[in-house]
């Protein structure tokens, strides 16, 4: 069982190097928003319209998506592994290949960061708010440049690293779960205010299912940040410094050493502080942010993705081979 998750991180991270996600509604990130949409709407209908109800609904909402998404196919997997061993792994492999998305990101970054080069902002304004969720129509250039490795950032934690750390431990079904419950928190992230109590079961979860792999991550991406040749000396105390700035806490770790390679800050945050307000931002600026910033992030980004896969594939193969 043990060798078959280790196979499934491989062969998962595999496909996405050469071929990318799969395509449509086989991508989770097509079809968890469209059958959320579908289950919020009739949730909403069964409860009150408060806060707490719309928390309970939330839970609810939760629990059912990953019965759908999770619960289903790792019953069928557990059928079929007396059955037909070849088709659980089969599905297997296609969960672990469904849930990395760091190749679909990367190339979003390079189509970003090549818009911002020839001078294209509405057109980067346009990607940006497709690839974050949020709406860019006010941005000038340089808040454009900033987010887009703000997002690159945050890529590496979640995207990457999460989804590395729960494939590498349970397989497909890990990667598969950890997917589901980050994409869930997306979309509830970027909605209106009147959404976040029903959002606040699954934000919760992915805090608690991110923390160690986003932390792992800020500290793995200093070496392909220095690889690159972007100075780094800095970024370890600059992880130290900044890294409680950001109310998600588990996306400031890699901010925090992005911002210290590239030598920018970013996530400025007004707050009232002895009457008066204040700016806080993760990074110094030691020069002006530049639209090769985004692409240099999304390298950094790309090239952690291996440095992690290396890493975790490295400790379940030693875990599976001498342990259990």
């Amino acid at each position: 069982m043990l060798m078959n998750t280790f196979a499934a991180l491989c062969a998962g991270f595999a496909l996405n190097i050469t071929v990318g996600s799969p395509p449509g509604i086989l991508n989770p990130e097509n079809s968890v928003p469209r059958l959320l949409m579908w289950i919020e709407k009739h949730l909403k209908r069964s409860y009150q319209n408060n806060s707490e109800a719309h928390r309970m609904a939330g839970l609810v909402l939760l629990l059912v998506s990953l019965m759908i998404f999770v619960g289903i196919p790792g019953v069928l997997i557990w059928l079929l592994y007396s059955a037909s061993p070849v088709l659980a792994l089969a599905i297997d492999y296609y969960l672990a290949w469904a849930s990395f998305t760091m190749v679909g990101k990367k190339r979003g970054l390079d189509r970003l960061a090549r818009a911002l080069e020839t001078g294209r902002t509405e057109q980067v304004r346009i990607s940006l708010a497709k690839l974050t969720g949020f709406r860019c129509d006010d941005m000038t250039e340089d808040e454009l440049i900033r987010r887009g490795v703000e997002y690159a950032a945050d890529c590496t934690a979640d995207n990457v690293a999460g989804v590395l750390f729960y494939t590498a431990i349970f397989g497909g079904l890990g990667g598969i779960f950890y997917r589901t419950v980050s994409i869930l928190r997306r979309t509830y992230s970027v909605r209106s205010s009147a959404s976040d109590d029903f959002g606040t079961a699954v934000h919760k979860l992915w805090t608690v299912l991110d923390l160690v792999p986003a932390h792992i991550a800020a500290f793995v991406s200093v070496l392909p940040a220095n690889i690159l040749g972007f100075p780094t000396e800095e970024c370890l105390d600059m992880y130290k410094r900044d890294r409680k700035k950001l109310q998600a806490v588990v996306l400031a770790p890699c901010r925090c050493v992005f911002a210290s390679a590239l030598g920018i800050s970013l996530t400025p945050k007004s707050v009232f502080q002895d009457g008066n307000i204040i700016f806080l931002t993760i990074g110094d600026e030691e020069e002006p942010a530049a639209p090769e910033d985004v692409e240099a992030a999304g390298e950094i980004m790309y090239e952690t993705a291996f440095f992690l896969f290396l890493l975790f594939g490295f400790i379940k193969l030693m875990l599976t081979l001498f342990v259990f």
